[in-house]
């Protein structure tokens, strides 16, 4: 025999969604911070830190000033590559691969952060930020609406948003001689105007 209820029993109802937040919509000039992490295995050591030297060589490099006493001390970047594969990867990599052109009229660069360490032999963890000062969130929500939907109504956050218009793991694209796994990407307002 099935059970019914009884009289007065009510049957389980979902739970109601999230209040919607009228301060969770992004405005111009806020500043959004998408951090992205993963672990990457090297099978390829020569690829990945040739590959380095090779981006390195062909960088426009921009000095900010004077060298300080502790500048002093470090190795040549060429040098540095040779040491370690983490050092490859954090002169490979460039964190806001992606964002361009696409973006350039939406989000303001205001900060990046990078960083690799070596957790093993052939076993690297990567790190990296980019700090956005929105400018027009219209051409976000434009590229990260679904085919079939009309465009500049993603109906998602901005982080969603943000995400399906630049992939977060585009800086990995193409880094020779690694495999990689994805680990975390988190994506949060970064304090007031």
């Amino acid at each position: 025999m099935t059970e019914q209820p009884g009289l007065f029993e009510q049957p389980d109802r979902p739970a109601p969604p999230p209040p919607h937040d009228p301060g969770s919509r992004p405005r111009r000039g806020e500043r959004w911070i998408r951090t992205v992490v993963a672990d990457l295995h090297v099978v390829d050591t020569r690829a990945l830190r040739d590959a380095a030297h090779h981006r390195l060589s062909s960088a426009t490099v921009v000095e900010l000033g004077p060298a300080g006493p502790d500048e002093d001390d470090q190795l040549d970047p060429h040098d540095e590559i040779i040491t370690s594969n983490a050092a490859a990867v954090r002169w490979w990599i460039e964190p806001t691969e992606g964002l361009w052109p696409q973006l350039a009229e939406a989000l303001r660069i205001d900060a990046v952060a990078l960083d690799a360490t070596d957790e093993g032999p052939r076993h690297v963890r990567v790190e990296w930020a980019v700090t956005v000062r929105i400018a027009d969130v219209h051409p976000v929500r434009q590229h990260a609406h679904n085919p079939g939907e009309p465009p500049g109504r993603s109906g998602g956050s901005f982080a969603d948003d943000w995400n399906r218009a630049a992939d977060p793991y585009a800086p990995l694209a193409g880094l020779p001689g690694v495999t990689w796994t994805p680990i975390a990407v988190e994506v949060a307002r970064r304090g007031p105007r």
